[in-house]
């Protein structure tokens, strides 16, 4: 169990730092962008007057409650562990200005890290895409079978609400679903006006 848990680990932090170098190297970000032909997606899913997303094809789309609006599973064999993708959001009292994102990241990521107590390897910052600022958050928590998960928390304020596309899988086939996790968030695209409830 040790050695799993440290292999796991390693896996992470070689990530981090294949992530860092790419980033220094001027390359494409690996946890934001689309696939170029992607053959494991969907056609865009739309939630009428919200967005409309980009799902994994064969995955198991479930509704949500209160503040989730729906998630979607891998399907797996009996006791495989999978990914799950699940979005959530938040009212805002006021749409968040771009000058003020920084402090918002800060947030999200201090109560994610009160929420998660066995969560390690936190690291969040603010990141730019076609709608403009939003917040991606990462970080490794114990999973249900007995490996460390992986955890993709991608934040966008749109006008008034605050999307959360959450992105969930053992951290030791993280290389495997990062490119469709890092598909799915290039694909959310708010269906109204930035300024509007």
């Amino acid at each position: 169990m040790r050695r799993t848990s440290a292999r796991v680990s390693l896996l992470v932090i070689a990530s981090l730092m294949a992530f860092a170098y790419a980033r220094a190297q001027g390359a494409p970000d690996p946890w934001f962008g689309r696939q170029a032909n992607p053959k494991n997606i969907d056609p865009p899913k739309t939630f009428p007057g919200m967005f409309s997303i980009e799902l994994p094809k064969n995955w198991q789309l479930a509704p949500g409650h209160t503040g989730t609006i729906f998630a979607t599973v891998e399907k797996t064999g009996r006791f495989e562990p999978g990914a799950l993708i699940t979005v959530e959001y938040l009212r805002l009292q006021a749409p968040l200005e771009p000058a003020l994102i920084a402090g918002a990241s800060d947030r999200e990521l201090k109560e994610l890290q009160a929420r998660e107590l066995s969560g390690k390897g936190f690291t969040g910052e603010v990141k730019k895409g076609p709608l403009g600022q939003f917040i991606a958050i990462r970080y490794s928590r114990p999973g249900l079978s007995g490996t460390d998960d992986h955890v993709v928390q991608y934040s966008f304020p749109i006008g008034t609400t605050m999307y959360r596309l959450i992105c969930i899988a053992p951290a030791a086939a993280v290389e495997k679903y990062r490119p469709l996790f890092a598909h799915v968030a290039a694909s959310f695209t708010p269906l109204r006006p930035a300024g509007t409830r």
